[in-house]
């Protein structure tokens, strides 16, 4: 038993409520719910009665809701920390129940027992079995014996058809329709609805009732099943139902039972219901005028009286009530709300007190509309109409005080008064009532409340003095007019100034409304603007200028002493009354556009424009604004633009230049001033400045004030007499503008302008007046050289070159009072200009000969060869010398002259560059001082071979012949057939110049360009352009030739030195040098002649310098090329044969001594070098001077293509690469330096080894290194290995850029131990053939490249040979490509000789090259070398087959 209990007793916990010994409990989050339920549920309350009450309630209201809510939630706070804290009393009672639940169970079992055996089963009996029951249940599966009973009771009846429903509604609502036709209804509720066996009475904005019938007896009663109620209180009640339900409940029992016992049942409904209607509505506008007297309006108005279902009467306008003692004036307004006693169905009824007329109170209206109760708005309908009322009394009596219109109009109704006629909408005078006090209300927008203020005042007293308020309103407004059309005019003006004598001056006289305007742009200068009253309620304005000085408090205008006082006073001066008519009525000057000027208009004028004269017809209404007063907006412009001039014609007068005085144009658009002579220019001829006045028509001075203010001065000139392509400048008549700044302080400043502009004129008609006589003149060829773009007497615009794109801009300079030239381009030119690195010395020379013709002839001349300079390289480059951090120019352009230019290689060798005529040039070796041939200029060193390779490039069909000497080697190593005393005696024995030649000879020996500008003191010292002499004559040269297509070489040379973002393209097409393969059975022009010493006649090309040189060009009778000396013929010359290639001989050399007459063949004779001898100029054409700086490949390179450089750097290159390996071969240990007598030869030999550095006899412009075995060593060398060795040489070391540091490498490379040196020229042919069978190409890192600058500096030799050797190669994957470029990376490889072993130069700092490439270079070097080592190859050299196991097996991941 005890078993079974205990399954029925867990259970019964779960379900059965706790026993009564241990009290109710609930849980805590009910508890919580029911206790924020009930918060919620008040809150709801709250809101919805609160609004209803007063505000001292509703304040109660919340303070005892917060009270009430605080304690409950106290005690729930109290409880909840007391539950925390309560689970050994929750164990407990849990056990105490469980005990008594066990002891309950125990009693009622006991209890059931007892009573089962002593009352159940005393008298239990068994029941015979229902066999029928059975029977049914078995055979039929149902029991049909239920008794009925059950089913009438339990089951509902059938309910009735959908059709019955139908017809029994239409027959009730045919029973309602009979029994409302039958009676009579009320007029109010004949507005129905009969459905569904109910009829619906509405009443708009009342009630809505909703009647039944319960049979169709005549005399069964009307049932109501419903009534609402449609009164709202949009502004208090926001639209929620006014009647409570309980309300609602009984009045729908008192008019049920009023139904039944009265004979008109509808009409007495209506009557309970409309007077219920009433009175709530009549409480709702009580309810909004408490609110309003509490909120809004406060005082203003008041309930006066409220009857209960009666009435309800509200005064308002109170304040003026209460101000006022007089209540005839002033009368109580109030607004009444009543119920009509009359006719109880009518609405409630509105009345008025003073009473309003019909026409009033129809628009305020007669009955209250209930579809929107608000006393609010009928109060303000009801005040805006009394407002409407009373504004149009006042303005019927304010139309008599002023001559401008009074309309009553707007929303808000306001009066608009028109002091002025017309009158803009900021000047209307505007007149309100105050809603809330009913007082006048006065304001101006374009005034301030001072102004009004009075009117206000007498408008809400008696009405004094109104009149001379008006007028006081007027003048101020006229005032106002003008000060806006002042700021419309971007002046300044104020009410006041601070004037120390303003009581003594006949100011004090004018009216107090008085402006003063200062004169724009003048200082110190005033138009006073006086308005004052004057007859017949009319404005008069009069005008006066003031002129004032600035001073101190104390009136002193002088600075005394070293410190300027402050001035911020002025002290007033003259005051002179302005005469308008004769101001504006001028003979241009029309600002009262049809009006006759008669005396009786003139006495109008200012009534006119301010428009007050109200009998002018509309069509003479002015146009535009009334703020732009035409009278003194004219009047401030006129003083702004005649004052400049007055103060301008006084200092030119001053500065002695005679002007008309300042008139007005014949057009009549403005004012302008004219100059009518000016003075001579000192420092010209006085037949320029006639000329110039000649040429001169018309001067003025104009002002500008579009967006600053400046002096336009024009010059109007004749025809030029330079004509010029400008479609400007091709007229009759020449006009020329300046902009001058125009300060009003310093008119002086302006007149120096003046000054200084027509110098410029005059100075540069000057030069150009002398230029026109030779360019018009056809005997010149000036106008084939040079074109005249533009002559605009400011700038004279040249163009000259081939196709005439380069520019030249010549004008005068007045600051420097020196002539400037600016130098440009136009299209088609693809290149700056060529002579921007001759600005200097041209714009020095010709402002020392001013001569256009002079400087047109040299530009002409020296166009084709400064353009060939233009295309060297003249950027600074890294690693171009040992030093990798030191930057270093290719090529440095130093001018000396506009005929003499250097050009600097690297800092270290110079070649001078003469420009001649007849398109050549004078070339030398630079580093040879001018005075001592045998002594170089510091800084520079003679070029070996220089003349040699220069006399490559002579073209002797320009130069007949004269610039080439007999041989090459006579070119360094000359013969001396005479005494050099007498062809050089100048120059070798003191160092001075010639004597200088007679006029006639100095006229047919000199040159068209002057020379070099270099100071006699010392010859070192760079040329200085000041000290230069120039000659007086100008021989003009021939036209140029033009020139072909630009050279493609140039797209990879430097930039121009004027303009570093443009190629130079070249002017011809260069000849590249072919290569000694393609010569071999041709003759040639000898590279090398001479000049025959019996033709030398010694001197310099510039007899009149100072610094006269010895010219090699000279010949007998005159100079090559000259114009006026005829050129000597060429079978005077003699040939020679030219040492070297039988290829490179003279094209005057025949075979088997046939000879042509008069050509003597010498025998060349091999003597030392002479640096003199390079000092001796070669004449070059200026093609052949193109071809030498024009950059072409290098045709010695073959399939090996190195960026363009022009020969002349190319042999600059191999000459100091060649110095460099010379000083290496010195310097390093393991080579010995090998004796020859070959001139221009380094031999050296290493170990086993012989080498023979020379420069190539064909061009000159590539070093070659010939490789031969010694003799003992013969057998330890292949041909193949020495001939890839050259060959690396020739295509890897000696090209550009002409590194100085891998040729430092490649010396350590041939110096190292002869294995090493195998290994690495088989490197050398993999890299020269590459084996396609690998994975990757290799290539030598001769100089260290960026990507290893943790080993050592970037650019310095890679190749280091000690006890260890390191080296360099980068690695390029075949046929693999990642990204945009190839798989390609440098590694940095360590040989130990000891151990025979390669491996990777590993780095103290491993993260700096820790890359999956070098990683995996390691990995395979050390598991090769594991592998070399093990299969015993000490004799062989491991670098070879290291280098190819990397080659053929790396793999590098992606």
């Amino acid at each position: 038993m005890q078993q079974k209990m205990t399954p029925q007793g867990g259970m019964m916990m779960g379900v059965a409520p706790p026993p009564l010994s241990s009290g109710n409990t609930i849980s805590l989050s009910s508890l919580i719910d029911y206790a924020l339920q009930r918060t919620h549920h008040e809150l709801i309350i709250l809101s919805e009665l609160l609004p209803r009450k007063s505000d001292m309630e509703r304040k109660i209201e919340i303070f005892q809701f917060a009270s009430r809510t605080r304690q409950l939630f106290v005690r729930l706070l109290a409880l909840v920390k007391w539950a925390n804290s309560a689970s050994k009393v929750d164990k407990c009672m849990d056990i105490c129940n469980f005990l008594e639940q066990q002891s309950m169970y125990f009693v009622e079992t006991a209890d059931s027992l007892h009573k089962m055996a002593k009352e159940t089963l005393a008298s239990a009996r068994l029941p015979s079995f229902s066999l029928p029951c059975a029977i049914d249940v078995l055979t039929t599966g149902t029991y049909p014996r239920l008794p009925t009973c059950i089913r009438e009771r339990i089951i509902p009846p059938d309910p009735i058809t959908p059709q019955e429903k139908t017809q029994t509604l239409q027959r009730l609502n045919e029973v309602i329709q009979y029994r409302l036709v039958s009676n009579e209804l009320p007029k109010q509720m004949r507005r129905l609805k009969i459905d569904q066996g109910r009829v619906k009475f509405f009443v708009e904005q009342e009630f809505e009732v909703t009647l039944t019938l319960m049979g169709d007896s005549p005399t069964i009663p009307w049932r109501l099943l419903d009534v609402s109620f449609l009164v709202e209180d949009h502004e208090t009640g926001h639209g929620k139902s006014l009647v409570h339900s309980m309300q609602v409940h009984y009045i729908h029992e008192l008019v049920q039972s009023r139904l039944l016992h009265v004979d008109h049942p509808l009409h007495d409904l209506y009557k309970v219901l409309h007077s219920f209607c009433q009175s709530l509505q009549l409480e709702v506008l009580h309810s909004q005028a408490q609110r309003l007297m509490l909120d809004r309006l406060r005082d203003s108005i008041s309930i006066v009286e409220y009857s209960l279902s009666k009435s309800l009467s509200i005064s308002y306008w109170r304040d003026q009530q209460k101000k006022k003692d007089n209540l005839e004036h002033f009368p109580i307004h109030k607004l009444s709300v009543h119920v009509n006693e009359e006719d109880e169905g009518k609405p409630l009824q509105i009345s008025h007190t003073p009473p309003m007329s019909t026409a009033e109170s129809r628009k305020v209206g007669l009955a209250i509309k209930s579809d929107h109760l608000s006393i609010e708005k009928l109060l303000m309908h009801t005040i805006e109409v009394r407002t409407h009322s009373k504004l149009k009394e006042l303005a019927r009596e304010l139309q008599k005080l002023i001559d401008g219109k009074c309309e009553v109009r707007d929303m808000p109704v306001a009066l608009h008064v028109s002091v002025l006629n017309p009158c803009m909408t900021s000047e209307v005078l505007r007149i309100s009532i105050d809603v809330q006090t009913g007082a006048y209300m006065a304001s101006v927008p374009s005034c301030d409340r001072s102004a009004v203020q009075g009117i206000e005042d007498s408008l809400n007293g008696e009405h004094r003095g109104l009149e001379k308020l008006l007028m006081k309103l007027k003048v101020q407004l006229v005032l106002q007019r003008c000060e806006k059309c002042v700021q419309l005019m971007t002046a300044h003006c104020r009410p006041t100034l601070p004037l120390i004598n303003a009581t003594e001056h006949t100011l004090n006289k004018l009216a107090a409304t008085r402006l003063y305007v200062r004169v724009p742009k003048q200082q110190g200068y005033y138009v006073v603007v006086e308005v004052k009253e004057s007859e017949h309620r009319k404005v008069e304005v009069n005008y006066y200028m003031l002129e004032t000085t600035q001073c101190t408090a104390d009136g002193l205008e002088d600075d005394i002493g070293d410190e300027a006082p402050v001035k911020a006073f002025m002290k007033a001066g003259q005051l002179t009354p302005i005469d308008t008519y004769s101001m504006a009525h001028s003979q241009f000057c029309k600002i009262f556009d049809g009006i006759p000027l008669t005396m009786d208009s003139l006495t109008r004028k200012r009534k006119i424009f301010l428009g007050e004269d109200i009998d002018e017809p509309d069509a003479k209404k002015m146009k535009g604004s009334p703020y732009f007063v035409s009278e003194l907006a004219y009047l401030l412009a006129r003083c702004e633009e005649k004052m400049p001039f007055v103060f301008l014609g006084e200092e030119l007068s001053k500065q002695g230049i005679s002007h008309d005085g300042g008139t007005l144009d014949a057009t009549g658009t403005c004012l302008s001033l004219g100059i009518l002579y000016f003075p001579e220019v000192l420092g010209l001829p006085e037949e320029v400045n006639d000329g110039l006045r000649k040429q001169l028509l018309q001067c003025k001075f104009r002002i500008q004030n579009r967006q600053s203010r400046l002096w336009i001065l024009e010059f109007i000139f004749n025809r030029s007499p330079l004509p010029s392509i400008h479609i400007k400048e091709s007229g009759q008549s020449q006009r020329v503008c300046y902009a001058l700044d125009m300060n009003g302080d310093n008119i002086q400043k302006t007149v120096s302008d003046l000054i200084d502009e027509w110098t410029s004129i005059a100075y540069l008609y000057g030069a150009v007046h002398r230029f026109a006589d030779s360019y018009n003149m056809g005997r010149t060829s000036l106008a084939s050289i040079v074109e005249v773009q533009s002559y605009n007497y400011k700038k004279l615009t040249l163009a000259y070159g081939p196709n005439m794109c380069s520019l030249l801009s010549v004008k005068w300079k007045p600051a420097t009072r020196r002539f400037e030239l600016t130098l440009g381009t136009r299209l088609p030119s693809a290149s700056a200009n060529p002579h921007i690195p001759l600005l200097l010395q041209l714009t020095e020379e010709f402002n020392l000969h001013c001569s256009l013709s002079q400087l047109s002839q040299t530009l002409h001349d020296t166009w084709t060869p400064m353009m060939s300079i233009s295309k060297l390289p003249s950027a600074a480059v890294l690693g171009a010398s040992t030093n990798t951090r030191q930057h270093i120019q290719n090529f440095t352009i130093i001018p000396q002259s506009s005929s003499h230019v250097r050009l600097v290689c690297r800092s270290s060798n110079c070649i001078d560059v003469h420009f001649r005529g007849n398109k050549t040039v004078a070339v030398k070796d630079g580093a040879c001082s001018l005075f001592d041939t045998s002594k170089p200029i510091e800084g520079l060193q003679p070029t070996a071979g220089l003349k040699a390779f220069l006399s490559m490039f002579v073209d002797e069909g320009v130069t007949m012949g004269l610039g080439r000497r007999q041989s090459a080697t006579a070119d360094d190593n000359p013969p001396s057939p005479l005494d050099p005393s007498e062809i050089f005696s100048s120059q070798q024995s003191t160092g001075s110049p010639l004597p200088r030649p007679t006029q006639p000879q100095a006229r047919q020996e000199s040159f068209r360009f002057h020379s070099p500008m270099t100071p006699p003191s010392n010859p070192h010292t760079p040329a200085s352009p000041g000290n230069a002499r120039l000659l007086a004559g100008v021989n003009p040269s021939p036209s140029t030739t033009l020139m072909g297509t630009p050279s493609p070489g140039t797209l990879l040379t430097a930039n121009s030195p004027g303009n570093p973002q443009l190629h130079v393209p070249s002017p011809g097409p260069f000849a590249p040098v072919p290569s000694p393969q393609s010569m071999v059975g041709l003759h040639m022009q000898s590279p090398v002649t001479s000049f025959m010493s019996g033709i030398v006649d010694g001197g310099s090309p510039f007899p009149v310098s100072s610094l006269a040189m010895p010219s090699p060009g000279a010949v007998r009778g005159g100079w090559v090329g000259s114009p006026s000396v005829q050129d000597p013929s060429p079978m005077s010359q003699h040939a020679v044969h030219s040492p070297g290639h039988p290829a490179l001989h003279s094209p005057q050399m025949h075979k088997d001594g046939d000879h042509k007459p008069g050509v003597v063949n010498m025998q060349p004779r091999m003597l030392p070098q002479r640096a003199w001898a390079a000092a001796i100029p070669t004449i070059l054409s200026h093609k052949g001077f193109d071809n030498l700086l024009t950059p072409t490949p290098d045709p010695q390179q073959g399939s090996v293509q190195h960026s363009p450089a022009s020969p002349l750097e190319r042999f600059f290159a191999c000459i100091i690469m060649k110095k460099h390996f010379s000083r290496l071969v010195n310097t390093e240990s393991m080579m010995q330096f090998i004796p020859s007598t070959e001139p221009g030869v380094l031999c050296f030999k290493v170990d086993t080894l012989q080498y023979r550095l020379s420069l190539n006899t064909t061009t000159s412009q590539s070093l070659h290194m010939k490789i031969s075995p010694v003799p003992e060593h013969q057998d330890k060398w292949m041909p193949e290995e020495l001939q890839i060795l050259e060959k690396f040489f020739d295509l890897k070391v000696f090209c550009p850029p002409y590194r100085l540091n891998a040729l430092t490498a490649v010396g350590r490379i041939i110096s190292a131990p002869c294995r090493i040196l195998k290994d690495c020229i088989q490197i050398m042919k993999l890299e020269l053939i590459p084996d396609r069978s690998m994975k990757w190409t290799v290539q030598w890192c001769l100089t260290i490249p960026p990507s290893l600058h943790f080993i050592s500096p970037v650019g310095v030799p890679a190749f280091v040979v000690k006890t260890k050797m390191i080296f360099m190669l980068q690695l390029t994957r075949i046929g693999l490509t990642v990204g945009p470029s190839e798989q390609s990376f440098v590694v940095p490889l360590l040989y130990e000789m000891q151990t025979n072993k390669l491996t990777r130069v590993e780095q103290k700092i491993p993260q700096m090259n820790n890359t999956p490439s070098l990683q995996a270079v390691s990995t395979m070097l050390n598991r090769f070398a594991d592998h070399y080592q093990q299969q015993n190859h000490s004799n062989e050299c491991a670098i070879l087959p290291a280098v190819k196991e990397l080659l053929t097996n790396l793999v590098v991941p992606v």
